[in-house]
């Protein structure tokens, strides 16, 4: 065998074994740590999903997983798309139970929010519509 194929066959060969140890086999502990941590998932368990939405599981099926995002807002996730669990100690917000949300003040929750807010243009039922730049 002549020494520039043995050279080439050598550098193939070390071009795959970088390969395999630099993408190939992170990628596959990742999935198994991944898989390991949905399989530990239990009722009640505080979890975030791959988009972000922070929610606490309520029931766990063999492929779905329903989530409470907010109190009496629920919603079916994919298992796959539970990225990690969570602590208290990670979530900025913390939702108020029922009872303390009963005893705020009634008169706070006609206020209206302080935003400067333009003037609406003067329109009638009738006219249509104009956009700025439309030329009248």
């Amino acid at each position: 065998m002549p020494p520039e194929m043995l050279q080439t066959l050598l550098m193939l060969a070390l071009m795959v074994a970088v390969f395999y140890f630099l993408l190939i086999r992170p990628a596959q502990k990742k999935q198994k740590d991944q898989q390991q941590m949905v399989s530990a998932l239990a009722a009640g368990s505080r979890v975030m999903t791959t988009s972000g939405v922070f929610g606490t599981i309520v029931h766990l099926g063999e492929r779905q997983a329903v989530l409470e995002i907010a109190p009496g807002i629920e919603m079916t996730v994919l298992k796959q798309a539970i990225m990690r669990s969570v602590s208290p100690a990670e979530e900025e917000f913390e939702y108020e139970d029922d009872a303390s949300a009963a005893e705020t003040d009634p008169a706070d929750e006609g206020a209206q929010p302080s935003v400067d807010v333009p003037p609406a243009p003067d329109a009638s039922p009738d006219t249509p519509f104009q956009r700025p730049d439309d030329a009248r």
